[in-house]
């Protein structure tokens, strides 16, 4: 059958045409994004972090009360905290930081190069103020440099050297060694081996550290904890009791590994693409209910026509493929107006969450599987009117 003839026999049902068009552009919009929000979910799940995530327990706590909130009570506060950790079975190294790794956003700030201030200014790096066992309670490699041991105060007349991950000072310092450098903030005492910071950095990799006492946890502050494998969830449950024993002026809002909090980090763009795959799959099931009960009652008002060409010598082949040519012709214009959907569902999904944009094949791939679909639902009408008798079919003239 020709496209004109195929044009004209859809035409002669506008209405009906008309909503499986819509239905199927909507199908193949939801599922495209819901692929491509759970592919990209996944990749982000799966990328590398530099951390050993599911034996590094966070702990996340405040003070309840203002005196211990500030020094010098806090860093007595601190010092117990770590002291009565470090007894239990199975910690190979505690320490404190103003705030933990693997988390959206948080204490950020730029870095420069002050000689090249122009070319070398990164915004948005995270910022850490940490105890000296900081770097083995993340397992982290030092790469060059020296690590500092104590804790120097940050004010005016002294500056704590920094500790820089390896991609940042790759990027402020290219080409050379950044140990000693001077920086706008403070020189570079170390380069350590890269690890994730914040989703919401410039670079998720690049991170600053410098040890130094914590002079107000207003806001809380984390205890990071590397564990034996064998121990972490035996350590996980003794925690809140045990930081408790140490000082009870103390909430403790969570104890999570960073694998777990690697997962929440991604809960939302999780949860989106699973509720787009099931109205995806929901969409795709009454698509094809759909193009059944069309072409089922399509191939009934036509059964003096089939008659009429079976009497004519038209092979039960041939009318299977006309009928059959009928679903795939409008397959292809909804899926041609699907990719115009997903652009802007794309669009739409990029301006609330972080969604890539589309590529060229995952459309193609969508629409192969919408043909498909449709094929098997359309399959058993156009067999029956294949069975259809030229002599049957005269009677009704």
């Amino acid at each position: 059958m020709s496209l004109h003839l195929l044009l004209k026999s859809l035409l002669r049902r506008k209405v009906v045409t008309l909503l499986l068009l819509v239905q199927l552009a909507l199908t193949l919009a939801l599922l495209v994004n819901s692929l491509l929000l759970a592919s990209q979910t996944r990749d982000k799940l799966n990328e590398p972090t530099g951390l050993d995530l599911p034996h590094i327990l966070q702990v996340q706590l405040k003070p309840t009360t203002t005196d211990l909130r500030a020094q010098p009570l806090l860093a007595d506060l601190l010092e117990r905290q770590l002291a009565a950790v470090r007894t239990l079975p199975g910690v190979k190294a505690v320490a404190y930081a103003n705030q933990g790794p693997v988390r959206q956003g948080g204490n950020q700030g730029n870095l420069y190069d002050p000689d090249d201030e122009a070319r070398t200014n990164v915004p948005s790096i995270p910022s850490y103020m940490v105890s000296p066992d900081f770097f083995a309670a993340l397992g982290l490699t030092l790469l060059e440099g020296q690590l500092p041991q104590t804790a120097v105060p940050l004010d005016g007349n002294v500056r704590s050297p920094m500790v820089l991950t390896r991609s940042l000072a790759a990027k402020i310092f290219p080409n050379r060694s950044a140990v000693g450098l001077e920086t706008n903030y403070a020189p570079v005492a170390a380069v350590v081996e890269d690890f994730f910071g914040h989703s919401m950095a410039t670079h998720m990799m690049y991170n600053r550290i410098q040890v130094s006492p914590l002079l107000g946890v207003d806001w809380g502050y984390a205890l990071l904890i590397n564990t034996e494998p064998s121990a972490t969830e035996n350590i996980r449950q003794q925690l809140p009791d045990l930081l408790r024993k140490v000082d009870a002026n103390i909430e403790v809002f969570f104890v999570r590994t960073l694998k777990e909090q690697h997962q929440r980090l991604y809960r939302n763009e999780f949860g989106l693409a699973t509720l787009l795959g099931i109205l995806s799959a929901l969409m795709l099931l009454v698509a094809m209910v759909s193009s059944y009960s069309n072409a089922h009652f399509h191939a009934l008002k036509q059964q003096q026509e089939i008659g009429i060409k079976r009497a004519l010598g038209a092979s039960k082949w041939l009318i299977f493929i006309e009928l059959l040519s009928e679903n795939w012709l409008t397959t292809v214009l909804g899926a041609l107006l699907g990719v115009v959907a997903a652009l802007v569902l794309n669009e739409a999904l990029a301006s609330v969450i972080s969604l890539d944009a589309l590529n060229w094949w995952l459309p193609l791939l969508v629409s192969l599987v919408l043909l498909i679909c449709v094929t098997v639902a359309t399959w058993y009408p156009a067999r029956i009117a294949t069975s259809v008798s030229p002599a049957t079919a005269t009677k009704t003239l």
